[in-house]
């Protein structure tokens, strides 16, 4: 990262950190084992379980194209744990936006630190052309083998072929918010929800977050849609 880089991401670390705190109490660790209730095995426990994940998909968020989605959870320590969808099928939402949401999942919870959260939205101004941060993303590229292998049949699955994988990838626009499970505590995984225009994959990738009871952070406003 070049020197105006350096100084573009300590100026966003800065304005994070001296926004207004929440006012939301403390909560316990949701729970352990990924989509098949311990698939991440020797690489730290899931912040959710995959019934977790699939019913707190189903929260109701307008806005966008009111499309399905597609979300994906890490650990701490970057590996996918839950995978899940919101439509009725595995085809009701784009299917690119599975690994768009693990790559969102990796880069919240890459990024964020205790009192330093950095949901993927946050990135898109430094990532535009002449910004200190432009791309970025092409440091890290996700593990096609990783996000493609295994049968499609079980993809959104307790046994998603992703599980268990860090497949990593950098996604710099609205949909990865870090998960905390107490206030002022270092996160404990990072979720990423894609499916829709850039802004309400943010407001779902919240809603969905405070229904896991993993929203214990100030991390900046929902986005809101663009008049047109």
């Amino acid at each position: 990262m070049n020197k105006l880089g350096f100084i573009a991401f300590a100026t966003l670390v800065g304005a994070l950190i001296s926004a207004t705190p929440g006012s939301a109490q403390s909560v316990a660790f949701r729970g352990t084992g990924g989509n098949a209730g311990g698939g991440n095995s020797g690489e730290g426990a899931c912040p959710v379980t995959y019934q977790q994940l699939k019913s707190a998909m189903g929260v109701v968020v307008p806005g966008g194209l009111g499309n399905p989605m597609w979300g994906v959870v890490v650990n701490r320590n970057g590996t996918v744990c839950a995978v899940a969808y919101s439509g009725a099928t595995v085809t009701s939402q784009w299917l690119l936006s599975r690994q768009i949401a693990a790559a969102k999942a990796f880069t919240t919870n890459g990024l964020s630190l205790k009192n330093h959260p950095i949901p993927t939205i946050a990135l898109d101004p430094l990532v535009q052309p002449g910004a200190g941060l432009f791309n970025v993303a092409f440091g890290n590229i996700q593990d096609a083998a990783a996000a493609y292998k295994g049968p499609f049949s079980s993809w959104g699955t307790q046994n998603d072929p992703m599980v268990g994988n860090r497949i990593g990838g950098t996604i710099t626009f609205g949909g990865g918010v870090p998960l905390v499970a107490a206030t002022g505590a270092e996160p404990v995984g990072g979720l990423g929800v894609s499916g829709d225009t850039a802004c309400r994959d943010d407001r779902f990738s919240r809603a969905v977050r405070g229904k896991l009871g993993l929203d214990k952070v100030s991390d900046g406003t929902p986005c809101v849609d663009p008049a047109n």
